[in-house]
């Protein structure tokens, strides 16, 4: 009896909300990449360095993000937070500044309807 009760409890305390069940799922959708600028003057291309994107591969959700950057392999100050439209690819910047590595880090992404992410930040990506 004492054993069952406490196979209960452990059940009733370890069940994922369905709002981090979508957060473990929204993040497999999104992807960074590194490309060229086309632009061969562009300050990026002059540095050696290649534009970083973020992409939203979900076919059709919204993802509401949030990165950190880091610059010298020092976390930056602030947060970046935004809503990004399904199948879209957002420049975030060159992954070398100054000479030093600059990239940024996936620290939650969540489904997020049209409504909430206007409502958050007046705009989606």
């Amino acid at each position: 009896m004492i054993r069952h009760s406490l196979i209960m409890l452990m059940l009733a305390l370890s069940p994922l909300t369905l709002a981090q069940a979508d957060s473990l799922k929204a993040d497999k959708f999104i992807k960074f990449v590194k490309e060229a600028d086309a632009d061969a003057s562009s300050d990026c291309n002059q540095r050696g360095g290649l534009r970083v994107f973020i992409i939203n591969e979900h076919p059709d959700q919204i993802v509401d993000i949030q990165l950190d950057r880091y610059f010298a392999e020092v976390r930056q100050p602030g947060r970046s937070m935004f809503a990004l439209e399904n199948g879209h690819k957002l420049p975030l910047g060159c992954d070398i500044v100054m000479d030093s590595p600059q990239r940024w880090e996936l620290l939650d992404a969540e489904f997020i309807s049209r409504n909430q992410a206007e409502a958050r930040y007046g705009m989606i990506y």
